[in-house]
């Protein structure tokens, strides 16, 4: 029988990417999983198929049916074959076995497992630590046949496990069943659950929330008093969001810290122990004890919250952070969020940059303090560790928060702009300096030492050649090096405060000209006009990408990469495993290259004290008529295949 199948994982990505989406008017009201979402959930992700997703529901199609056409289960089978023959197990019984998992796995439609709508939830805590629930709706014309494949998968798997160790009991007929698989003896309750509620699929891992989403599938409770959707933290993040038409997420920080720190306190109290020579009302003490404070440190947001919605060609976006009351107490605070808002961010950016990111507020200098302060306060050994890193910087003669970390501001933006072919572009890294005086010294300290090194290999350091640019250094690759994408020509140097590297001359001299005035720069670019989103005073954030040629890129570099591994280590061709999986990187590149009909996508982040606000838009454009020829054909294995090897399905 023809292979179908193995193709979940890749199916679960497109799967995320097609019902991912935006923002409109529909609402919550419109995501009927979502009452079936237990209260104590820490985690829901929640998406819909609507009207609007029309155009996007397309081009997931082709993609769906490109991961079909390249056939990714021959490598998978192949990586399992080769595995199997080095553990010595018996290659005949992997074949029966690849082949009747792969008949039963072409009985489901996993491509259109999650097509109307799915939500996902999860929280952790005791007994079981982790569980999680999964909810599906295919086609009501697909359900039933995709259930009983799922079922019969079920069933399969557990006549491969030792006799005695699982479990299997059925509940309920026709729309409403239940299969469980449970340990026969468990040490803590643990089962996987395979539900069917009339038009919903349910699969679950645990015991007490597979429980209760069923229950509330069902309406045996109360969904505005047991489900996630009821509650009131859960109705006050959307309050601050647009209305939902995609999807909607919620995550429950507080509540995943808290248990976090519950345990962090239990492993900390079953590894704890009683020195031998303290006294006799001495508490036990564990390495453990920093997991606490540690916690505590990071333990710095409430909730956060998002959601989406598309339009046929356009999807929007709204994401909240909601600090906690006292998170400007907490160490991480100052080193994520005392920055404040963007300076002047697109100062430097030509108009014909095709990707810019500006941030701000990340400080690596009091991570640093912070890191060391943790360090003596809280592990064990901690001071003498931090004494040893003293020692070092004394015999070294330098000292890392003041000649390297000091002189490093929170501010930082980066661009790219089309470089001399269509395969090649030129980018500029611009970090905001505290101290221009000690960053022009460090600079000048590594330019040495990296010379020193380079020459060794025809390279070096020099002073760079640009004409009206004062102090810029030039780095001289060696010929290995310049064959790798991306370098270019580096160049580095200081001006006006900040510190400047760029992969070449002529994207550090057009950066320069916007500054001074001779040339336009990000805020008059034609596609961030009509595109994006815009950029005032408060933003802590920004990004925009053109991402019309997105598919072609990924699709180019991908294989590229397989290639230059071949290229530059040969071995790779013998070694059946290493070749298959560079066989997979070219039929993923295959596939990525469909991403073709996303045409940019824009972010800005602000930010008040107290909530950080993400909105977003992306925008899709018709693929190109040519991006796939009908007489393509799948990447197939490059290497000569052994003599006596199995041959696929």
């Amino acid at each position: 029988m023809k292979l179908k199948t193995m193709r979940l994982g890749v199916g679960c990505l497109l799967l995320a990417l097609a019902l991912g989406g935006t923002a409109g008017a529909a609402g919550l009201d419109d995501f009927k999983l979502l009452r079936a979402v237990p209260s104590d959930a820490m985690i829901a992700v929640h998406a819909r198929d609507h009207a609007g997703l029309a155009f996007v529901n397309a081009q997931m199609q082709r993609l769906w049916a490109e991961v079909e056409r390249q056939r990714f289960d021959r490598e998978i089978k192949r990586l399992l074959e080769q595995f199997v023959k080095e553990q010595g197990s018996d290659p005949e019984g992997f074949q029966q076995q690849w082949q009747a998992f792969s008949d039963l796995a072409a009985g489901v439609k996993w491509s259109g497992l999650a097509q109307r709508e799915m939500a996902m939830a999860m929280k952790v805590g005791l007994p079981a630590g982790a569980e999680f629930v999964v909810l599906l709706m295919p086609p009501a014309e697909e359900v039933a046949e995709d259930f009983d494949g799922l079922a019969a998968l079920v069933k399969h798997l557990l006549k491969l496990t030792p006799e005695g160790l699982l479990q299997l009991t059925t509940d309920g007929t026709g729309d409403s069943v239940v299969h469980k698989v449970s340990l026969e003896n468990p040490v803590v309750p643990m089962a996987l659950t395979l539900a069917r509620h009339k038009d919903v699929i349910l699969l679950g891992i645990g015991t007490a929330m597979p429980e209760q989403a069923l229950a509330l599938l069902r309406g045996e409770s109360d969904a505005a008093k047991a489900s996630l959707a009821g509650t009131e933290r859960f109705q006050q993040a959307f309050k601050r969001l647009a209305a939902p038409q995609d999807s909607a997420f919620f995550i429950d920080t507080a509540a995943l810290m808290n248990q976090a720190r519950e345990f962090a306190k239990m492993a900390a109290a079953a590894s704890g122990m009683v020195p031998p020579d303290a006294g006799p009302d001495a508490k036990p003490s564990s390495p453990l004890d920093a997991l606490v404070p540690l916690v505590d440190a990071l333990d710095l947001w409430d909730y956060v919250a998002g959601t989406t919605g598309t339009d046929g060609m356009k999807t929007t976006g709204e994401s909240i952070a909601v600090l906690r009351p006292d998170a400007a107490s907490r160490a991480l605070y100052k080193v994520l969020y005392a920055g404040g808002p963007l300076k002047d961010p697109l100062k430097y950016v030509p108009r014909q940059a095709t990707a810019v990111t500006a941030m701000g507020g990340f400080d690596l200098r009091a991570l640093y303090t912070e890191t060391l302060g943790f360090l003596k306060r809280h592990v064990a050994g901690g001071e003498e560790l931090v004494a040893q890193i003293k020692a070092f910087e004394e015999e070294q003669g330098i000292s890392l928060e003041e000649d390297i970390l000091g002189w490093i501001g929170s501010g930082l933006v980066t661009f790219s702009s089309p470089g001399s072919s269509a395969y090649t572009s030129n980018s500029l890294w611009i970090i905001e300096l505290r101290d221009p005086a000690k960053a022009q010294a460090a600079l000048d300290r590594f330019g040495a030492f990296l010379n020193d090194a380079l020459q060794a290999q025809n390279g070096g350091v020099e002073d760079a050649r640009i004409t009206g640019v004062e102090g810029f250094k030039r780095i001289i690759l060696p010929p290995l090096f310049a064959m790798i994408p991306g370098l270019g020509r580096p160049h580095y140097g200081i001006r006006d405060g900040r510190l400047f590297f760029a992969n070449s001359p002529e994207v550090l001299t057009a950066a320069l000209a916007v500054a001074g005035g001779e040339a336009e720069n990000f805020a008059k670019n034609e596609r961030y006009q009509q595109e994006g989103l815009p950029l005032d005073s408060k933003a802590t954030g920004f990004s925009f990408e053109d991402m019309s040629k997105l598919g072609e890129q990924l699709g180019q570099a991908l294989p590229a990469a397989a290639s230059m591994a071949r290229m530059f280590n040969p071995e790779v061709a013998k070694n059946p495993m290493a070749n298959t999986m560079l066989n997979l990187l070219t039929k993923v590149g295959n596939v990525l290259k469909l991403l073709d009909f996303y045409k940019s996508s824009c972010e800005v982040t602000t930010f008040d004290g107290k909530v950080i606000l993400t909105k977003s838009v992306t925008h899709y454009q018709e693929p190109p008529r040519k991006a796939v020829p009908a007489d393509t054909k799948p990447a197939e294995p490059t290497e000569a295949k052994p003599t006596g090897e199995a041959k696929p399905n």
